[in-house]
């Protein structure tokens, strides 16, 4: 039986999940980074939290028996993905790269290399949704002339005392109407974002479009450089079929 661990965290990884689970001849754990107080049952042996840097990773590996590893954290998790990388050499490892999403005529989008370049950009004033995760507002609150809306799972307590900043504790809307009707409500400037590519939190760059508002995003991170056994898919057939060819 060929033992997979699966890095997961996103919606990609939880279809994947259900359509491997089925599979008597693949034993799968999949390991969350522990982002949520709470998350979803996955339907399959789960472990959560880190590793312990690329040994700790690779040990566990060895003590679990791993043949694969499969990559299907989200596009901004880069030290998990590096550390994956790093075992390749050893272990075939297949990383999922979600596609970008791609700006359109009127779009105006712009791209910044950290937060902090993004916060000092801000005109005087400015009303900004920060969507980019509750580890991106730190980057924001020093800027006093600004009245910050944030919207993440896990904020920490200290951010519950700037005056200028209203904490949403929520995961990103899925209707589109619902997504204008928040950055109506609070007279959103711009929208501070990561460019996470896929469906499910889309809805809020679409509104934007809509509105007419500018998108500041964060710089992806460069693909990770693996060694021989490292194979990058861009879609989730790709992945399965590269599970398949691994698996016989």
């Amino acid at each position: 039986m060929t033992h997979l661990l699966v890095l997961a965290g996103t919606a990609e990884a939880r279809q994947l999940l259900a359509q491997l689970a089925i599979d008597p001849n693949i034993r799968i754990t999949a390991s969350l980074a522990g982002a949520t107080d709470r998350p979803a049952a996955l339907d399959v042996e789960t472990r959560i939290g880190g590793f312990g840097g690329v040994e700790g990773l690779a040990e566990w590996c060895h003590r679990h028996a791993v043949d694969v590893i499969v990559d299907l954290t989200h596009p901004y998790a880069a030290q998990m993905s590096r550390h994956a990388a790093a075992l390749s050499a050893d272990i075939p490892v297949i990383a999922f790269v979600r596609p970008a999403w791609q700006a359109t005529k009127n779009d105006r989008w712009t791209e910044f290399e950290n937060w902090a370049a993004i916060a000092a950009a801000l005109p005087p004033q400015a009303r900004p949704f920060l969507a980019g995760g509750s580890r991106a507002v730190t980057a924001f609150v020093s800027r006093s002339d600004l009245w910050l809306v944030a919207r993440g799972l896990k904020f920490d307590n200290d951010l519950k005392k700037c005056n200028h900043l209203k904490l949403i504790n929520d995961f990103p809307k899925k209707q589109i109407e619902d997504e204008k009707a928040l950055l109506t409500e609070y007279d959103i400037s711009h929208i501070c974002a990561k460019n996470a590519g896929g469906r499910w939190s889309f809805a809020k760059i679409e509104a934007a479009r809509q509105l007419g508002l500018p998108v500041w995003f964060l710089a992806r991170p460069d693909c990770q450089k693996g060694h021989q056994h490292y194979q990058i898919c861009h879609s989730l057939d790709d992945v399965i079929a590269a599970i398949k060819a691994m698996i016989g």
